[in-house]
């Protein structure tokens, strides 16, 4: 009895997920209704003239604007009949398309990384919590295009939708990142039509859309009718490729026809940069609808990322009667892409894949861009030395494409395929499951069709972060059925026979070691790799320098190029990168900064990072020549360049001031070639600390990218010193002592210290109390977001308040070997069982040597954070300048791009405001640091011979993360408090940046628990 209760109720429930499954927004094998089939991008013109000039076509209607819309709760609650002309929508509020929902006031934000942003059952999405918008706008369609077939275009909708177009319907379509086209002239009438189209916001589509990005709604892109002939072009597939000796063009092209078109003509050009015809044929248009051209070209200028030399294809259709009936123009580039003896090679070349991840992202409109914003990041990646991006995680505008192709960029164009929330539900997966196969295919299709065509397109990604199955070898079969000129790839299928690069993400440098002991069949380019969430982005240098030496690694893509945050106000009305809730109480899942993860903020602004990134990936790099102090080693890092684009120059510093500088004329060096240069070396004292610097500028201006753009740069030292603190003068300073203090007096200075605390606490200039806090040590740092994701917090939580426990044990004035007088001070540390011991030399003339140090116990204590020592000044000490490292942040493993010289900012401007409120304010390897009033006077850190320091214009335990807090804190709410909190460091701990979910700073930039011992002078900035 049981048995059978038991087997009705799962019919029951059979029966009633069957009778759901069969609404389309709920069922994976219904993709599309009624859409065309998809094809290549492009725009027909009335004209070749006009189709090279990219001219508006008169045979295309916008329906961007203003539209009619209104907001459901869910697809129950839906406007049913809306579309019909008898429904009256004008009480509806109005909405810009393309746009967001969410941008536009409706709705909730919601940003996840892995998990779903809804209950994980696929293929439902939730009845309830769902979304509906629903469109309505009319238009009217011009007199002339009478007779024409009109083609709707919907360029990108998220993430389903119906359409109905005069109350009658048209389609359905499925994949977000996509065009969807219907055939819509027999929907058409004269004068005013009307167009319905209802968007819901989940669908079973949204098991496919797991990307890490903000899940939001709407019509993304634009909306347009296009007018075309009855029988024109509907298709075509150019293969510009180069052959053996990769001088020679080889060029292949097939068209198809919508309809059969007899009596007229096809005819294809191939246009050179100054629009002279290297190519022209004619075939005359009969019953078939498939076309064939095809060349050879001797000596053609061929295409990659630093010279994307470009042709422009015209396709061109005549009547019978000779008149154009419209005309294609496409830029194409000869270019070889091939994975041959274990390397990815472009034009036979092993390139370095220099890359990053892009997600479309507006601060202000969200994944709703515009041409110049593309172009913008196109102008920063050329300019930061970038030349590859993968198209994280979805098929992209088509203007990228065509922009990638004009400035040059190597483009791995992926699949809008992420099921990463699967994690949470038993399947683990959706791409082992049968029921989904046609989804898999749909998405890949409409991708390689719409952007075969683009030069800049060198490898095609199944997906991202979706395990692996049956489902992807089918997308990987179907790609290289359909395209013999790219390589495929995907990086959950590892090492098997489904991807032709070996594409992991956040492997360590150990791993990648480990892959380069023995030659492999496939070379090493990872998807994702050095997490730039927050204050990141150590170890680059490590990365490349292995990058450089070993020939099967290849490079790969920065997670991520800029944040995908969004600017706003604070309650205060401060400027603020908004993340997570800031957005909206949206639940867990969004209540992180994960969306900023960029090297660059949402404004495109850049983070130090990039800087580092920049730096390390430079076209150029330059090395000593040993026993040759004159000269130094230039080496080409590019591909296809000769160094004789760019002006090279020198100059020399001793102690941060340039004393000579010159220019090299011009230097021909191959690419990946070596050269060595000499330069007139200065006379040089045996007591002074100098820098050679070298620059490469670009000769000549170039698309994006200005004449005098510094591309590359090295600082090298010369001569065997280091930097040499001023030493002290004059005899110790009297001092006086009772129970409570020890006081050192002099003129115009006083320093005393507390005998209970044993710290210094007292520094008096001129009658004027400086310190608002002792001189004391530090071992925390406020928590980057890498920091939190490996639970330093928690580990190393031990020694946040050490000094909480502190014992003084003894403090008490002796004189040294020289007869000088020390204070001399050991406290224990029984927090975390060491002794700190400090001495402190106070001179005449105000200057006092600190030498520290911690003796470290014999049982485990987990790494610090930072080993220092820190004070608080007066807030009117806020003109900062250094000798040292900068101008920017820089930390042990981030420091290759921060140079050694003069530099002088504000207190505040130390701080970086990222999206979360963080560490930040640092600099490595300081000789030098004063902290001065507006007259100049205050107090001056001499490492010896080093220190790092860090400037905070406020208290640094505003910083400290609090999961349970009750909103988000934010790098632009740091306003700046009546002090300066001033580090004076031994070291800090290395940023990190292998990811931010685990992985800590690498072992040789952290400070683990043992002995350490520094020393540094404090003295009146005055002297």
């Amino acid at each position: 009895m049981k048995y059978r209760i038991g087997w009705s109720i799962g019919m029951i429930c059979f029966l009633l997920s069957a009778a759901r499954a069969q609404q389309p927004w709920q069922n994976p094998a219904v993709q599309t209704e009624n859409t065309l089939a998809p094809h290549a991008s492009f725009i027909p013109a009335a004209s070749e003239a006009d189709a090279i000039a990219r001219k508006a076509s008169p045979n295309v209607l916008s329906l961007d604007g203003m539209w009619r819309f209104h907001l459901s709760p869910n697809p129950a609650q839906r406007p049913d009949s809306f579309f019909s002309d008898a429904f009256d929508v004008k009480n509806w509020k109005e909405i810009k398309v393309p746009a967001h929902w969410q941008t536009e006031g409706f709705d909730r934000f919601i940003f996840t990384d892995v998990e779903y942003p809804i209950p994980v059952n696929p293929p439902f999405p939730p009845e309830n919590d769902n979304p509906v918008g629903s469109y309505r706008r009319s238009f009217q369609v011009p007199d002339n295009w009478k007779g024409k077939r009109i083609v709707l275009r919907l360029g990108a909708v998220n993430s389903f939708f119906y359409c109905w177009m005069n109350g009658k319907y048209v389609g359905l379509s499925k994949d977000s990142k996509t065009a969807a086209e219907f055939d819509v002239t027999k929907f058409l009438r004269k004068g005013e039509n009307t167009i319905a189209i209802q968007v819901f916001r989940f669908s079973d589509a949204t098991y496919l859309e797991g990307q890490d990005m903000w899940k939001l709604s709407g019509i993304e892109r634009s909306v347009e009718l296009i007018a075309r002939p009855q029988a024109a072009v509907q298709d075509f597939f150019v293969k510009s490729l180069l052959d053996s000796t990769y001088q020679n063009g080889i060029f292949q092209l097939d068209v198809s026809m919508n309809a059969p078109a007899p009596g007229g003509r096809l005819e294809v050009k191939l246009l050179d940069a100054d629009g002279k015809p290297v190519f022209r044929q004619q075939q005359p248009l009969h019953q078939q609808t498939r076309y064939h051209f095809e060349t050879g070209l001797r000596h053609v200028k061929s295409w990659n990322a630093e010279h994307p030399h470009l042709y422009t294809l015209l396709i061109t259709q005549f009547d019978k009667n000779g008149r154009t009936v419209e005309s294609i123009a496409h830029k194409t580039g000869f270019r070889t892409v091939e994975i041959r003896g274990g390397l990815l090679l472009v034009n036979g070349v092993a390139v370095k894949i220099k890359g990053v991840n892009r997600h479309e992202h507006d601060m202000h409109t969200g994944k709703v861009i515009t041409v110049q914003s593309m172009v913008n990041d196109i102008r920063l990646m050329k300019q930061y030395n970038v030349n590859a991006v993968r198209s994280s995680h979805y098929p992209n505008s088509p203007d990228w494409y065509r922009l990638c192709d004009e400035y040059g960029l190597y483009v791995v164009d992926e699949a809008n395929i992420e099921c990463d929330g699967m994690y949470f539900h038993p399947s683990k997966t959706l791409s082992d499951k049968p029921e989904w196969k046609e989804a898999y295919l749909h998405r890949t299709r409409r991708m390689f069709e719409a952007n075969k065509n683009h030069a800049s397109i060198i490898t095609w990604s199944l997906g991202n972060e979706s395990g692996f199955g049956e489902n992807f070898i089918a997308t990987y079969q179907y790609l290289k059925s359909k395209d013999d000129t790219r390589p495929v790839q995907y990086e959950a299928a590892e090492r098997n026979a489904y991807t032709d690069i070996i594409c992991p993400m956040y492997k360590s440098t150990a791993t990648m070691l480990e892959y380069v002991r023995r030659w492999r069949d496939r070379p090493y380019i990872q998807c994702e790799y050095a997490h730039m969430m927050g204050n990141g982005g150590g170890n680059l240098q490590d990365y490349w320098d292995l990058i450089y030496k070993h020939a099967q690694l290849q490079g790969g893509f920065i997670w991520d190029f800029s944040d995908q945050t969004f600017k706003t106000k604070d309650k205060q009305g401060r400027d603020i990168w908004a993340y997570g809730r800031d957005m909206g109480n949206v639940g867990a899942t969004s209540d992180t900064s994960f969306c900023a993860d960029g090297l660059f903020a949402a404004d495109r602004t850049p983070h130090p990072q990039a800087f580092e990134f920049k730096k390390v990936i430079q076209p150029v790099t330059f090395a000593p020549v040993p026993m040759a102090a004159n000269s130094i080693q230039l080496t080409n890092r590019l591909d296809f360049t000769h160094l004789d684009a760019f002006d090279f120059s020198w100059s020399v510093t001793r102690n941060g001031e340039k004393i000579a500088e010159g220019k090299w004329g011009p230097v021909d060096v191959a690419p990946r070639s070596t050269k060595t240069l000499s330069f007139p070396l200065p006379p040089m004292d045996g007591t002074s600390e100098y820098f050679l610097t070298v620059e490469a500028r670009t000769r000549k201006a170039a698309p994006l990218v200005p004449a005098g753009h510094l591309a590359a740069w090295e600082q090298l030292p010369l001569g065997p010193k280091d930097f040499q603190a001023p030493k002290l003068n004059g005899q110790s300073a009297t001092y006086t002592e009772n129970e409570q203090t020890i006081r050192f007096s002099g003129k115009d200075f006083a320093i005393a210290f507390d005998k209970k605390s044993g710290w210094l606490h007292q520094y008096v200039l001129r009658g004027e109390e400086m310190l608002l806090s002792p001189l004391e040590p530090h071992f925390w740092r406020a928590a980057t977001d890498n920091d939190i994701g490996n639970s330093q917090q928690m580990r190393c939580a031990v020694w946040k308040d050490v000094l909480q426990s502190a014992v003084t044990e003894f403090i008490r004035v002796e004189k040294d070997a020289a007869g000088a007088t020390v204070v001399s001070v050991q406290h224990r540390l029984p927090a975390v069982d060491a002794v700190y011991q400090s001495q402190y030399r106070v001179m005449d003339d105000g200057s006092v040597r600190v030498d520290v140090a911690m003796k470290a116990g014999k049982s485990f204590q987990p790494e610090l954070p930072r080993f220092g020592m820190r004070m608080l000044l007066k807030g009117k000490f806020d003109n900062v300048s250094w000798f040292g490292r900068g101008p920017f942040d820089n930390y042990e493993d981030r420091k290759t791009a921060a140079a050694v010289g003069l530099y002088r900012m504000k207190a505040d401007s130390l701080f970086h405001p990222y999206a979360r409120a963080q560490e930040s304010g640092y600099r490595t390897d300081v000789r030098n640091i004063s902290l001065t009033d507006a007259q100049g006077h205050g107090l001056t850190a001499y490492g010896l011979p080093l220190i790092c320091t860090g400037v905070l214009h406020f208290d640094m335990d505003r910083l400290e993360f609090d999961r349970h807090a009750p909103e988000n804190v934010h790098g632009g709410s740091m306003t700046n408090d009546d002090l300066v909190w001033w580090n004076i460091d031994y070291k800090q701990s290395g940023v990190g940046g292998d990811n931010s979910w685990g992985a800590t700073p690498h072992a040789e930039y952290m400070l683990p628990y043992r002995d350490y011992q520094y020393s540094f002078i404090l003295r009146p900035a005055a002297q």
